[in-house]
């Protein structure tokens, strides 16, 4: 990149980055191949896009244009410079209900225009797995389809016209009812209808996804219309900047047929068997898939729907109907099929069958290990009639390498993503993986199939385009390219090989050239990779954290960067590792603090992304390392330890309050730990919880002859006092107590405990949070009763224990761990074996609950929306928000605190839209903190909620 390159491009006034960053950020896509571009420019306007398209041809760099980069074929990477449609392109417009057509943006994704048609009674019908981060445009490149193709066909059977910029720079507009580029359009017929006995030949009926490389095929049916030669051109013709779209009826019902098999081999004989019943869907999933299920939070309600765990099976069958459900659900019963069969016509239930193959592909690449189920030979389909034998084929392919794999995808459509089960870090699975990819070719071509159905050509299905193609349809489509793009500025290498790309090179650099950790972990990994970088390895870029719902990634939720992301950031971390940030500091560099120092470590990866990744244990590790060589920061170490401050603030509370309220004083602070003068500290209490439990005990408030109801004592609890109940909000360790000792508890603190250790493990100060674990741990162990439950207020401390001691190897952790509990679950387990335990107030009151994202990675928030209603009167909401913004002391620092206040708008929007007189909850003390200084609400934890309603 020269500066007379770079000048030129930013002449044009386009967003563009060529920073190292963002070249590592753009190096990748969800496919196996690595290639670093030049910069990334993201164009908010069709003029923008022709400026910076034409800028990079004058100075001969070529274009690459993206989407959300989730191509798993390198469709998305390359040397020159990439052009992100997806950052500001989001616009839909011009819904026309008559004519039943919509106008997008490139950049618009496929569930937010659903949910933009869905309350007009349509929708767009082809629906790929990827739906969250899907963009339009994207789809169209590729001309996806998805699960439901024998329906609605593909993306490019629903394409009314395209809005595409040249290599020239041109600004067109392409559809059967506009006049432009009429010299290319008469050219590419007269090519086309030459070598139509060609298509016939190689191309018979009968296939229902896509062939590859450009639809010469849909263009010999509809000579006046180039969108069908520009879907599924990949980025190789123009780019695409918007689309107006067919639309489709939302179906008048639907219904599921599960259907549980022995072998893959019989579901795809019952597939052939099921076509006659015309499904809108037939998709298949097998055991290697079902099995990464296991454990995940997110697909518990799943496995229990499916019963997988008491009637295991190699192989389900998912039959979708639209319209005269019930009658063909019959007749797919009567025919028994299987081992056994489930109808499900309850949309919440067939959403979770759903979203567990949606998963599919993430979930197969969150196994354990270094060797993966790799995307290669994923995308070939044949007619649904040949399935059988064609899995037959694959099978004789892989049982002589010793290879297994996973079958599963769109069985309905002859389509099914195979991936073979290997280690790419190994010279001896890298063999392999070329055979296979060479026979399965073959296989293929046998069948007269398409090795590239809807995922497209890209840099892994190049090389077999002459095999595929021939050498007249080659050179048709070859002729198309030259007429769109002579100069070959988009997306070159692509479809057309011209040596720089094959399947087996281009690979991630962390196949071949192993990382390497700079640092000796400490971190145990343990709830299933058992080591960092076999953590990191994990995100395979599937994109799945690029979505505007749930906990996973709140700060990309709240600015769309993509080194927001949790993607991401592994992806920084890698290049961190590999040495390819500026200084080769693997430890401390601009791109890594880029990626960590924003980072939440609120856990929603966790559970949400598929695959597993733990930004918040890689952040701690690295973080550590740095502070090991590098020592400890005074900010970081003041940070780390909140409890002592507390305890020193609350030996004056009255001077320390006036000084943290004094202006010049937080002026200073700000200038020297950086914490912003914008944000409140929390006060100190004129009397410590602890010490009040003490009066309350000597008062008899504790005594197990007065903790009693009706029903009798119950026993002993330990309340875990923690930092802010015990310095800042006494009275929510006073309401859980009289709410226990209602229940019939004897409520006990733990004496002499210390900081759980979460402010410290948060700093990355991981020496300091073990240290105070371990002393924990080994307090509550020593109790004369071991067995008592420990009852958590605040969520993080309760991660801390049930999760992050294990992670640091402490000892005994584990057993500890089985006796701690979040308040509010012990209650409500408590009240729905017994209702009556304690009477409550009726009072005609909404109640809205904003879950802390720590408990949320862990468990279900549901029980907190029944735990409230079994008030009389209350009408509880759970919000569906993500981490609030505040994350400890996150919120706090002057660097972070408008990133903070961005995170936490859509939590403060959903507070501001509540009913006046809404009871707001938010158990974690951040999260208060954070409502109280951006709302007017006063919000409450879930245990002074349910102590001012007992009677």
């Amino acid at each position: 990149m020269t500066s007379i390159q770079e000048r030129k491009i930013k002449q044009t006034g386009c967003d563009a980055r060529f920073d190292n960053l963002t070249r590592q950020l753009y190096a990748t896509d969800a496919s196996i191949y690595q290639i670093q571009p030049i910069g990334a420019a993201f164009p908010r306007s069709a003029e923008q896009a022709s400026a910076v398209i034409r800028a990079a041809a004058d100075v001969h760099l070529s274009v690459i244009p993206r989407g959300a980069g989730t191509s798993l074929v390198g469709n998305a990477i390359g040397e020159g410079l990439v052009v992100d449609f997806s950052r500001y392109n989001r616009q839909i417009a011009k819904i026309d209900r008559e004519n039943r057509s919509v106008h997008v943006g490139a950049g618009v994704v496929l569930d937010q225009l659903n949910d933009f048609l869905r309350p007009h009674g349509f929708c767009f019908g082809p629906d790929v797995a990827t739906s969250a981060r899907a963009t339009l445009g994207g789809m169209i490149a590729n001309n996806s389809s998805g699960a439901r193709c024998p329906t609605y066909g593909t993306t490019a059977d629903h394409v009314i016209s395209l809005e595409i910029v040249m290599a020239d720079g041109r600004i067109e507009k392409i559809g059967p009812m506009h006049e432009s580029l009429r010299d290319q359009r008469i050219k590419i017929e007269h090519l086309i209808s030459a070598r139509s006995g060609e298509m016939a030949e190689r191309w018979p009926p009968g296939l229902i996804k896509r062939w590859p490389g450009y639809g010469v095929e849909r263009f010999l049916q509809s000579p006046t219309d180039l969108t069908k030669i520009l879907a599924g051109s990949e980025g190789t013709l123009a780019a695409i900047f918007s689309a107006e779209l067919k639309i489709s009826p939302l179906p008048r019902e639907k219904g599921l047929g599960l259907i549980f098999f022995a072998s893959v081999g019989e579901a795809m004989q019952a597939t052939v068997e099921l076509l006659d019943l015309k499904p809108a869907a037939i998709e298949h999933i097998d055991r290697p898939l079902l099995d990464q299920t296991k454990g995940q939070l997110h697909f518990q309600a799943a496995r229990d729907l499916l019963e997988l765990d008491t009637k295991p099976c190699e192989s389900i069958l998912i039959v979708e109907f639209y319209d005269d459900v019930a009658e063909r659900l019959a007749i797919l019963q009567a025919r028994k099929l299987g081992l056994r069969t489930k109808i499900l016509r309850d949309s919440a239930q067939m959403n979770l069958v759903w979203s567990v193959r949606k998963s599919g592909l993430s979930l197969l690449t969150g196994c354990v290990g270094p060797a993966k189920p790799v995307a290669f030979i994923e995308d070939a389909a044949v007619r649904p009639a040949q399935l059988p034998d064609y899995v037959r084929g694959l099978q004789s392919i892989m049982k002589p390498l010793g290879l297994e794999a996973s079958y599963y995808g769109h069985a309905a459509s002859g389509l099914l993503h195979v991936r073979p089960v290997l280690d790419l870090h190994s010279a001896a699975d890298l063999k392999k993986f070329r055979q296979v990819a060479d026979q399965t070719s073959a296989l293929v071509r046998q069948f007269k199939g398409s090795l590239s159905a809807e995922h497209g050509v890209g840099i892994a299905r190049t090389e077999y385009m002459r095999e595929q193609l021939g050498d007249e349809l080659l050179e048709v489509m070859r002729a198309i390219k030259n007429a769109f793009d002579p100069k070959n500025i988009f997306n070159p290498g692509k479809i057309f090989a011209d040596g720089q790309h094959k399947i087996d090179n281009h690979l991630r650099e962390n196949f071949t050239r192993p990382l390497e950790l700079p640092c000796q972990p400490v971190l145990a990994f343990a709830f299933k990779d058992r080591s960092f970088i076999g953590n990191l390895e994990q995100c395979n870029g599937c994109g799945g954290c690029l979505k505007q719902t749930g906990i996973m990634c709140p700060t990309f939720m709240a600015t769309g960067e993509e080194v927001m992301s949790t993607r991401g950031r592994a992806n920084i971390i890698r290049a961190a590792l590999e040495l390819r940030v500026n200084g080769h500091d693997p430890l401390k560099s601009a791109e890594l603090d880029a990626a960590l120092s924003n980072c939440l470590s609120c856990k929603g990866c966790t559970p949400e992304c598929p695959s597993n990744v733990n930004l918040a244990l890689l952040k701690a590790e690295l973080m550590y390392a740095r502070y090991q060589r590098d020592g400890l920061p005074l900010r970081e170490r003041v940070l780390s330890n909140v409890d002592l401050l507390g305890r020193i603030g609350c030996a004056m509370p009255s001077l320390a309050n006036l000084i943290l309220d004094f202006k010049p004083v937080r002026s200073v602070m700000q200038k020297t730990i950086g914490l912003s003068a914008k944000r409140s500290l929390p006060h100190y209490t004129s009397e410590r919880f602890d010490r009040w439990f003490v009066q309350h005990a000597v008062a008899g408030g504790a005594d197990p002859g007065t903790a009693v109801n009706d029903r009798g004592y119950r026993g002993k609890v330990i309340l875990w006092d923690d930092t802010f109940v015990r310095y800042h909000e006494p009275h929510i360790g006073i309401a859980a107590v009289k709410v226990l000792e209602a229940l019939g508890f004897e409520v006990a603190l733990a004496k002499k405990r210390r900081c759980c250790g979460r402010p410290a493990f948060s700093q990355g100060n991981l020496g300091a949070a073990a240290a105070v674990g371990k002393y924990n741990v080994d307090l509550l162990s020593s109790l004369h009763d071991s067995t008592t439950p420990i009852l958590f207020l605040e969520p993080s401390c309760w991660s801390m224990f049930v999760e992050d001691y294990r992670e640091l190897r402490i000892d005994k952790a584990q057993t500890v761990a089985k006796r701690c509990f979040l308040f509010e679950k012990f209650v409500d387990e408590l009240l729905a074996q017994e209702p009556d335990a304690v009477h409550f107030e009726h009072s005609p009151v909404n109640v809205a609950i904003h879950p802390h994202c720590h408990a949320r990675s862990i468990m279900n928030p549901a029980f907190m929306r029944r735990l409230a209603e079994r008030l009389p009167g209350r009408k509880a909401t759970v919000l569906d928000t993500a981490c609030c913004g505040m994350a400890g002391a996150f919120g706090a620092l002057a660097e972070k605190y408008d990133l903070s206040i961005q995170v936490a708008q859509d939590l403060i929007d959903k507070i501001d839209n509540q009913a006046r007189g809404t009871e707001i909850i938010a158990s974690g003390t951040s999260c208060r903190h954070q409502i109280t200084d951006l709302t007017n609400v006063h919000p409450k934890h879930m245990a002074e909620l349910l102590a001012e309603a007992l009677v």
